[in-house]
């Protein structure tokens, strides 16, 4: 349905998107990973507007997002044999290189650091976005900064209800986790940022992977210690300890379980599938779900501490949650 700032993405709509964004104004644009909020990756005046809308601190980088592995190379220095490989291997999909930056990559999209951060998207209305505007797009997660990211076109009117951008509607992220960050700057390629494509899937093009817990913003976006955080207070707890912070509670509590519970009242359950594949694409939406809900705390049960794509979940919930839950 297109009304107001959601549209369907036509051909019409995608070229009235791709005028926007060359006139400098901001565009919800789906992924496959979650919806981004798109502007100009080459007008600093823009993405400046992107650090305003989301309230983004300015150490923060952003993700140049390009259709082809050529508008890559422009951003960055030393694309070599290895960056090629991994792009005909991962691209289109959801795989961000960090790599030096050139001079077309400026302070104001790399929150000055000497690096650019790259990928090229999957998802068919952004690379036909990106095709009509005929420049590469910024285009961090489309919602408040530290906020739960979006999935749904209607997610992303809600966290900026002020603002009157467009916002293409591509459906429900297919993925609905954020792409994996892989810097490869030093002497071994290192993941900044687990993501859908695995450590396993890396391997086989890059041996000598590494893959260290990163606690701090550096050069990854979505590598703050809170982020992707529901606005009420979220504990990650195990399945068994779930019974026991119920009857500790005074006020409702949601419980984001894996798979069905019951919970007395005035408690609520939110279920998750057991399948990562299938909580990833519905993490985000479980997590806004509770939130939207009358409890006053949430509680995530754990998922299985194992590699693939729950240790990416995992590291979601453990940057929405405080404390973190230690395996």
């Amino acid at each position: 349905m297109s009304t107001g700032r959601i549209l369907e993405p036509t051909t019409e709509s995608i070229e009235h998107c791709a005028r926007h964004l060359q006139r400098g104004g901001l565009v919800g644009m789906p992924t496959e990973t979650v919806y981004g909020l798109a502007a100009d990756a080459c007008d600093d005046d823009a993405v400046r507007q992107i650090y305003r809308a989301k309230s983004r601190p300015a150490g923060n980088p952003l993700i140049v997002h390009v259709s082809r592995p050529e508008q890559a190379q422009r951003f960055t220095e030393g694309w070599d044999a290895q960056c090629q490989r991994l792009a005909d291997t991962f691209w289109p999909g959801p795989l961000t290189l960090v790599l030096p930056r050139s001079g077309r990559a400026s302070d104001v999209v790399t929150a000055g650091h000497p690096t650019v951060a790259v990928r090229s998207p999957a998802h068919d209305v952004a690379r036909a976005l990106i095709e009509a505007t005929d420049r590469a797009l910024v285009a961090p997660s489309a919602n408040q900064s530290g906020h739960v990211s979006s999935t749904t076109a209607a997610h992303v009117v809600s966290e900026f209800p002020e603002l009157a951008f467009p916002v293409l509607d591509g459906g429900m992220c297919a993925l609905g986790i954020e792409s994996t960050v892989l810097d490869l700057t030093g002497e071994h390629p290192i993941v900044l940022r687990p993501g859908a494509v695995t450590a396993r899937a890396l391997r086989n093009v890059l041996p000598d992977l590494e893959v260290p817990v990163i606690g701090e913003q550096g050069a990854s976006p979505g590598t703050s210690p809170r982020h992707y955080a529901p606005n009420t207070p979220t504990v990650l707890v195990t399945a068994s300890q779930i019974e026991d912070r119920l009857a500790e509670c005074t006020t409702p509590a949601t419980v984001l379980s894996i798979g069905p519970r019951k919970v007395t009242g005035p408690h609520v359950a939110v279920e998750m599938p057991d399948d990562p594949d299938a909580y990833a694409r519905r993490l985000y939406a479980g997590l806004r779900e509770a939130d939207e809900s009358d409890g006053m705390l949430i509680l995530v049960e754990s998922p299985p501490w194992t590699d693939g794509l729950w240790r990416a979940i995992n590291d979601r919930l453990q940057r929405a949650c405080v404390p973190p839950l230690s395996p």
